[in-house]
């Protein structure tokens, strides 16, 4: 009895530690800070998620950033969050094309949502979705 009694305390307050650390803290946690958004300095930074078709983000998908001259490839989270930081002042964030791709899946679609040009310290929002194969 005494064992079943310990058992229950330390799956309760294993239950109460997850609850009282913030979720940005736990692994796999996502949160954008000012540094990750960029004070506009280096042109407005891309950020978006890659989901799957109807709905959930896909974790470790390859998003590359191509423009004139080269390329950014980097990875989602395990929300399917990524960021990007930003190309320069010189680069019109509008010649710069946001693909994803992850083995097992198809691009489907890229959502660029609307953006005022002259902001360079709010970030680009550039969705991605995937379609299983």
């Amino acid at each position: 009895m005494a064992r079943l009694q310990l058992a229950t305390l330390v799956a309760i307050i294993a239950v109460a530690a997850m609850i009282c650390v913030p979720i940005s803290a736990r692994a796999g946690g996502a949160s954008l800070t000012d540094e990750d958004v960029g004070s506009g300095a280096n042109g407005p930074s891309f950020i978006g998620f890659v989901r799957a078709v109807g709905g959930i983000g896909i974790n470790d998908a390859k998003v590359t950033a191509e423009l004139k001259g080269g390329a950014l490839v980097t990875a989602t989270d395990v929300l399917g969050l990524y960021k990007l930081p930003g190309f320069g002042k010189s680069v019109d964030p509008n010649d710069v094309k946001i693909s994803c791709a992850k083995d097992g899946y198809k691009q489907a679609n890229v959502v660029r949502r609307p953006h005022a040009s002259s902001d360079a310290s709010t970030p680009i929002e550039v969705d991605c979705y995937l379609q299983k194969l």
